[in-house]
């Protein structure tokens, strides 16, 4: 405790030194009284802490601010300089005249930046609040601010980086401002999109939704199991005829059931021009069927031959279609 405090002494004097200095330094033939007041980018003062001027040849020289951000030192004649506040540094160029006993006074910046404004909408043109924006920099540092009540989040972004803009869930843009020598940029932007908030609060609604979907069709799916069931201990009007849309009559059709071995169901005499056939009471052949699956066999008097399959749900009936063309493949 003891050395904690006497390092605070030592600063403090040597702060208040600083300022008595600069109070009575007085320019001469040889150096001009250079007064600087130096700011943070959002304009507040950069309050007793060192800055350097670094001139062309890398000479360096030191001042320390006081609570106001004003520095004042003398720096030689016919010389160009730049700032440095700590690890920041401001690059546009005080250029310092050849004129003897010259005062020269400036505003400063601690760096060059880019004031960018972002403001945030949502789809319903209201302000999004509260909403954490990042800038990832092209040197990998981040900064990460909150909208406020007008949907606004301000960035001071050194001025020649290039940027990213971005939510938890979205990239919003990317930012390259290009360098024309200024001290300060000001930017805005303002983006219309879905909040983190919005966005979050889809994602829930779009869960829910899925259960609930999920569930009507697990529902669904047990009714059609249990009409199903029920369909399938009736029996099924099982339908043959013949279909060609030219009218070619090629004998009586003999159809058997499974194979050729099999029993003969009937015998079609008509031939449809069409797929939807008789109605069954006009049906020459017609049988009835339990649920399962079936294979058939027909052949004409000329030689014409259909073999096939078809399926039986149960209830209803069922029309098996024997196409001339594909008898006629058979035969061939």
């Amino acid at each position: 405790m003891i050395t904690y405090n006497r390092n605070l002494l030592c600063l403090l004097i040597l702060i208040s030194k600083t300022i008595v200095s600069q109070e009575i330094l007085q320019p001469s033939a040889t150096e001009t009284l250079l007064i600087l007041e130096v700011l943070n980018p959002n304009d507040s003062p950069y309050e007793n802490k060192i800055v350097k001027l670094i001139d062309e040849n890398k000479n360096e020289f030191m001042s320390t601010t006081n609570s106001k951000g004003e520095l004042k030192v003398l720096v030689p004649n016919g010389h160009s300089y730049f700032t440095k506040c700590g690890d920041l540094k401001n690059e546009r160029i005080i250029n310092i005249g050849s004129r003897g006993y010259s005062t020269f006074s400036s505003k400063r910046y601690t760096y060059r930046f880019t004031e960018f404004t972002l403001q945030f909408i949502n789809y319903q043109n209201k302000p999004v609040i509260g909403e954490e924006i990042l800038t990832l920099l092209a040197s990998g540092d981040s900064l990460i601010k909150k909208t406020d009540s007008y949907g606004k989040a301000k960035f001071y972004l050194p001025i020649k980086e290039s940027f990213d803009v971005r939510t938890k869930y979205n990239l919003i843009k990317k930012f390259e401002i290009p360098d024309k020598g200024y001290q300060s940029v000001a930017f805005d932007f303002r983006y219309q999109g879905q909040s983190t908030k919005e966005y979050e609060d889809a994602v829930i609604q779009n869960k829910l939704a899925m259960i609930e979907y999920a569930k009507q069709n697990r529902i669904r799916d047990s009714i059609q199991r249990y009409n199903d069931s029920i369909q399938s201990t009736k029996s099924t009007m099982v339908i043959f005829f013949a279909s060609d849309r030219e009218f070619k009559h090629l004998g009586e059709i003999s159809v058997f059931d499974g194979s050729k071995k099999g029993k003969l169901l009937g015998t079609v005499n008509s031939v449809w021009s069409c797929h939807s056939g008789p109605s069954e009471e006009n049906a020459e052949v017609k049988f009835k069927k339990m649920k399962g699956s079936y294979t058939y066999y027909a052949v004409s008097t000329q030689g014409y031959e259909w073999e096939g399959s078809y399926n039986i749900k149960g209830g209803g009936w069922e029309r098996v279609i024997l196409e001339i063309e594909e008898g006629k493949k058979m035969l061939d």
